[in-house]
C-alpha cells in the first residue's frame, strides 16, 4: 500500500450508478450518513445553476470503491454524495408518480427506477442498488415504500428526502430539465484492486489537507463562468492584485471581509460557501465584485502593513500589529473604507483607533477572555453609525459603545485595571512583551529606540532587576523578608526593565548592574530613568517604582470618556452566546444566518427562529420531542393546541416561558442543530422597560 498512487476516471454520476446489476455497500466501519439540509440546498441550487447557466458539467467530488464480487462495489470514500443522489433520484420518481412535476417522458419514473434504483430481477428480496449501514437503511426503505406512516422522522435519510420533494414542488424546472442536471454531475471513479487495502486508503482519504483552499475555491467560483478572453483580463487587473494585496492568503481576507459587510465571522472551512450564498444573494456583476474585493484588499494591506499614508496613524496600527488583534481586521476594514469615502477624518481615525487599542490591552492585562472580541468587532462599525447618524463624533460614539459592553465584551475600568496590574505577571508574556516594552520606552515620541527589533534578535533583552535567583549577597541586601520580597515582586512590572548587557550578569549586586558597561545609567532608556537614580534596590525601591508604573499604565492607555447620549429609539445588538441578560429587555429585531426581521416580542422571535431551525434540521426537533419533562424537552410537543406554534410537520412549541428560558431553549437548540449561536442576533431598545412577553 505504501506509495500507492490512486487513478480516477473522470465520469458522469449516472453512468456510475447506471446498470441492472451493479450495487453500492457502505461499509459498518463508515459514519451514519450526515449530510444536511444544507448540503442537499446547495446541491439543488447548483443543479439550478447548472439549467439556467447552461453549464455542461458540474463538479460533484469523488467516489472511491472497491470490487466485491462481479456486481457489488464496497463505498470506501463519497457515501455522503452517493446516497444523497439516490435521495434525489427516489424524490423525482415519487413526484412524477403524484404528478407534481411534469416529463415529456410519460415512462421516466419507471426508467429511474430500474436503471438506477432497483435491481428487480435480483433473488434476494432487497431490490435496492444502494445498502446503507443499519438504521440509515431502514429509513431508505421505508422511503422506498412510499408509506408515510413508516417514514422514520429523526433520520436525515428521511428529513432530505422530504427536502428534495419540497424542492421540487417548488422549483420552476421541469423533471427533464431535473434529469438533464443530475446527469451533468461528474465525479472522479477511483476503484481499488482487490489486493488494496481499504481501510487504510479511507483512513488515507480522510486525514489529508490536500483539498483546495477556500480562496481557491472563490476564485473558481468568480472567474470560471467567464470565456478565456475575459478570464485573463479579469485575473490580471482584479484577482492578481487581491492576491498581493492579501499576502497570497485570500482566505483570510476573504473571512474578514465576509465579517465587515455581514457582521458575521463565518468559520473558515465555510468561507466558500457563504461567500457564495452572500454573492448570489446580492445578484453581484463579476466586474463589480471584483472591483470591490480588490478596494477592501487595498484596505487590508494598509492595515496589515501599517501603510496608510499617514505616519501618525502608522504608529496606531504597527502599535496594533504587535498587538496581534486581526481579530479586529472586519472593523478596521469597515473603517478605512469610511475613511476613504471622506466621512471621516485621519484624525479620528487615530483618535477610535487609540479606543481600540487601550480596550484591547486593558482587557489583556485584566486577562478578560477573548471569545467575545469576534462579535464586538463584527458589529462596532455599524453600532457607531447609528450614533454618528444621531449627530454624535465617530469617536465619542465608538467610546460610548465600547463602555456600554457588559460580561465578557466589557471595557475594564480604572479599580479593574489596577488590581490586575498589582498581580499581573509582567516577564511571562510572550510575544506581548514587543508591544508592552516598546509602548513603555517611547510612549508617543518622536525620538524612538528600536525595541521590537532589537528584543527579537536579542541585542536587547528583559531584565529582572532583582534577579530571578537570589546569590547571598542580594539576600542579605534584602534583609530577613528576602524570599515574600522575591516572591510578591520578582515578576512585576516594578522590577522588570530593559537592557542591552549580556543576560549572564544579571544575578550581580544591584549597584554593579547600574554602573557596568551598558548597566542601567548607560542604556539610555526611558525606561531606566528611575532606576539609575537609585543606591539600593530592596521593597522600598519596589514599591516606588510600582507607583510610577501605575501613573505611566494610566497615562499611556487612560479611561475613554464620552458625551454621547443616545436617542430614545436607539438600540443595541447582542448574539445569542453573548454574556448578557436579555431579561427585562425589549426586543426591536433579529437577524438570523444574515436575514433581518423585526419582532415586537419575544414570542415573535423565537417562534421564528425555531420555525428556520426546523427547515434546516428537523430531525433535531423530533428527537426532542419523545415524553418526559426533561428541558427543553417539556415545551414541545407533537400535538396541537390553541397556546401552542406550529414549528413544522408534527413538531409544536409551547412559548409560554420567561425570557430566560426562550433563550436557553434556543442555545440548546442551535448546539443539537450544529448552528453557531453567533447566527443569531438580537436587537434591543437601549431602554430596559420590561419583558413584553
Amino acid at each position: 500500500m505504501k506509495g500507492k498512487h490512486l487513478k480516477g476516471e473522470e465520469r458522469y454520476l449516472l453512468n456510475l450508478l447506471e446498470g441492472t446489476k451493479t450495487r453500492f455497500v457502505i461499509p459498518v466501519y463508515q459514519r451514519n450518513y450526515d449530510w444536511k439540509i444544507e448540503n442537499c440546498k446547495q446541491l439543488f441550487d447548483d443543479l439550478e445553476d447548472v439549467i439556467s447557466e447552461g453549464v455542461e458539467s458540474h463538479f460533484f467530488g469523488s467516489i472511491v470503491s472497491k470490487a466485491d464480487g462481479p456486481d457489488t462495489r464496497i463505498v470506501i470514500d463519497g457515501q455522503q454524495r452517493i446516497t444523497t443522489s439516490y435521495l434525489l433520484l427516489l424524490a423525482l420518481v415519487s413526484k412524477l408518480r403524484e404528478g407534481a412535476i411534469a416529463s415529456e417522458d410519460e415512462n421516466l419514473a419507471d426508467m429511474i427506477t430500474e436503471e438506477y434504483l432497483i435491481d428487480k430481477w435480483h433473488k434476494s428480496e432487497r431490490k435496492l442498488k444502494l445498502k446503507l449501514i443499519k438504521d440509515d437503511q431502514a429509513a431508505f426503505e421505508a422511503i422506498y415504500s412510499a408509506d408515510a406512516e413508516k417514514f422514520i422522522q429523526d433520520s436525515n435519510v428521511t428529513q432530505n428526502f422530504i427536502y428534495f420533494c419540497g424542492r421540487i414542488d417548488k422549483t420552476k424546472l421541469t423533471a427533464d430539465q431535473l434529469r438533464v442536471a443530475i446527469e451533468r454531475l461528474m465525479i472522479i471513479d477511483i476503484k481499488l484492486d482487490k489486493e488494496d487495502d481499504a481501510q487504510r486508503i479511507f483512513e488515507s482519504l480522510n486525514s489529508t489537507g490536500l483539498d483546495l483552499n477556500e480562496g481557491d475555491k472563490i476564485r473558481n467560483f468568480i472567474l470560471m463562468g467567464l470565456d478565456a478572453q475575459m478570464q485573463e483580463e479579469y485575473y490580471e487587473r482584479y484577482w492578481n492584485e487581491i492576491e498581493k494585496n492579501t499576502g497570497y492568503d485570500v482566505s483570510s481576507f476573504a473571512r474578514d471581509w465576509l465579517a465587515a459587510v455581514r457582521r458575521k465571522t463565518p468559520a473558515i472551512k465555510k468561507v466558500y460557501s457563504v461567500f457564495k450564498d452572500y454573492v448570489k444573494a446580492g445578484a453581484f456583476d463579476t466586474k463589480v465584485l471584483l472591483e470591490e474585493l480588490l478596494k477592501y484588499s487595498k484596505h487590508y494591506k494598509a492595515i496589515n502593513a501599517a501603510d496608510s499614508g499617514n505616519h501618525r496613524l502608522d504608529a496606531v496600527l504597527r502599535r496594533l500589529i504587535l498587538l496581534d488583534m486581526s481579530v479586529m481586521n472586519p472593523f478596521t476594514l469597515n473603517l478605512f473604507e469610511y475613511r476613504r469615502c471622506g466621512e471621516i477624518s485621519d484624525q479620528q481615525v487615530i483618535e477610535a483607533l487609540k479606543s481600540v487599542e487601550t480596550y484591547l490591552f486593558r482587557r489583556w492585562v485584566c486577562k478578560v477572555p477573548t471569545n467575545a472580541l469576534n462579535k464586538v468587532f463584527e458589529t462596532l462599525h455599524s453600532e457607531v453609525l447609528r450614533g454618528v447618524k444621531d449627530g454624535g463624533s465617530y469617536p465619542d460614539v465608538l467610546n460610548k459603545v465600547l463602555l456600554s459592553k457588559e460580561g465578557s465584551g466589557h471595557f475594564p475600568d480604572d479599580a479593574e485595571f489596577m488590581q490586575a496590574f498589582e498581580e499581573r505577571d509582567f516577564y511571562r508574556i510572550a510575544g506581548y512583551k514587543y508591544y508592552l516594552f516598546d509602548r513603555l520606552e517611547n510612549g508617543d515620541s518622536l525620538e524612538r529606540v528600536n525595541v521590537v527589533d532589537n528584543l527579537r534578535d536579542e541585542s536587547f533583552s528583559i531584565e529582572h532587576i532583582m534577579p530571578q535567583t537570589l546569590s547571598t549577597s542580594w539576600q542579605q541586601d534584602l534583609g530577613d523578608d528576602f524570599a515574600e520580597i522575591h516572591a510578591r515582586w520578582m515578576n512585576s512590572m516594578a522590577n522588570l526593565t530593559l537592557t542591552a548587557y549580556n543576560s549572564k550578569y544579571s544575578n550581580r549586586r544591584f549597584v554593579e548592574k547600574r554602573d557596568m558597561e551598558n548597566g542601567f545609567k548607560q542604556s539610555g532608556f526611558r525606561i531606566n530613568g528611575f532606576v539609575c537614580q537609585q543606591e539600593a534596590w530592596g521593597e522600598e525601591q519596589l514599591k516606588a517604582r510600582n507607583e510610577l508604573m501605575k501613573r505611566k499604565f494610566l497615562e499611556l492607555w487612560p479611561p475613554i470618556e464620552s458625551d454621547f447620549e443616545w436617542g430614545n429609539d436607539a438600540y443595541e445588538e447582542h448574539a445569542l452566546d453573548d454574556d448578557f441578560s436579555f431579561t427585562g429587555r425589549q426586543i426591536a429585531a433579529y437577524s438570523f444566518m444574515g436575514s433581518r426581521f423585526t419582532a415586537k416580542t419575544w414570542v415573535d422571535m423565537i417562534c421564528g427562529v425555531l420555525s428556520m431551525v426546523y427547515e434546516l434540521d428537523p430531525v433535531v426537533f423530533h428527537k426532542f420531542v419523545p415524553e418526559g419533562s426533561d428541558f427543553p424537552g417539556r415545551y414541545f410537543s407533537r400535538k396541537e393546541s390553541d397556546y401552542c406554534f406550529k414549528v413544522g410537520e408534527g413538531i409544536y412549541f409551547n412559548p409560554g416561558s420567561s425570557t430566560y428560558v426562550k433563550i436557553e431553549t434556543l442555545k440548546i437548540v442551535f448546539e443539537a442543530a450544529g448552528i453557531d449561536c453567533s447566527e443569531l442576533l438580537i436587537e434591543l431598545y437601549k431602554s430596559k422597560i420590561g419583558d413584553p412577553s
